[in-house]
């Protein structure tokens, strides 16, 4: 059985919560609830549950708030959330376990199975404490990647990206000063989560650009944008009059 909180400042929606997991998640025991961050965090604290679930717009502090309390994060968090479409792309992109309200019974199942299969393996959760670190001060959007490098963590500031190209099924994130880390997404799960920041645009089915970073561009049969580090990209001929459209915006 796994020790779970729920934390939610709504009332009957812990007790929807309570009810939907005992019904159908018999591995769940839910040992306490929390109505707001203070309570949540003392709980967490002195309980130590291995799954947590997570409202995210509370009063005064919300979910995220909370999250950033913690030096590490030695449990399992499902958010639980009404947020809009960036938001869940942005969990969607960094692998995080959400359910959206109202709660579906099938998409909480899942969720707690993957939460399950998580707990298992008995590790800090790494994921969500570099994910509460992307977030910009709105929230609902990312200002920031998480990368590995070199057996460390690196944040990126979105701002930073000059260039986010895949070659050979690898993605490679180029910053304005020229240097280039490494990513397992792909290009898709990028131009998703980037969708939000309308300076990025796909311009081919390899290269996404910051358009603060061309130089410039050529407006012949074939198009082709010059970035500031040199770097040069052919535009393809289906997007051709739509990014030269967005371009000529700037």
């Amino acid at each position: 059985m796994i020790p779970t909180l729920l934390i939610d400042d709504e009332g009957h929606n812990r007790i929807t919560l309570r009810t939907l997991l005992e019904k159908h998640c018999d591995n769940i025991r839910v040992i306490d609830e929390a109505k707001d961050v203070p309570e949540a965090f003392e709980k967490i604290n002195r309980l130590k549950p291995r799954l947590v679930f997570l409202d995210i717009k509370m009063p005064k502090k919300n979910g995220f708030d909370l999250l950033k309390m913690f030096d590490q994060i030695n449990f399992e968090v499902i958010f639980v959330t009404a947020f809009n479409k960036y938001a869940i792309k942005a969990f969607d992109f960094n692998a995080i376990g959400y359910i959206l309200k109202p709660i579906d019974s099938d998409k909480l199942i899942k969720a707690v199975k993957k939460a399950t299969d998580q707990i298992e393996l008995n590790s800090k959760n790494d994921i969500v404490f570099h994910f509460v670190k992307t977030l910009s001060d709105h929230e609902t959007l990312v200002s920031k990647f998480s990368v590995h490098h070199n057996g460390n963590v690196i944040l990126l500031s979105i701002s930073d990206i000059a260039f986010i190209e895949t070659k050979n099924d690898i993605t490679t994130i180029f910053l304005k000063d020229n240097s280039q880390y490494f990513s397992s997404k792909d290009l898709v799960k990028f131009e998703k989560v980037l969708e939000s920041c309308h300076e990025f645009i796909r311009i081919n089915k390899n290269v996404i650009v910051n358009t603060h970073y061309i130089r410039s561009y050529t407006k012949d049969s074939v198009c082709t944008i010059h970035m500031r580090g040199n770097q040069a990209f052919e535009v393809s001929r289906r997007k051709k009059s739509e990014i030269l459209k967005k371009l000529k915006s700037l």
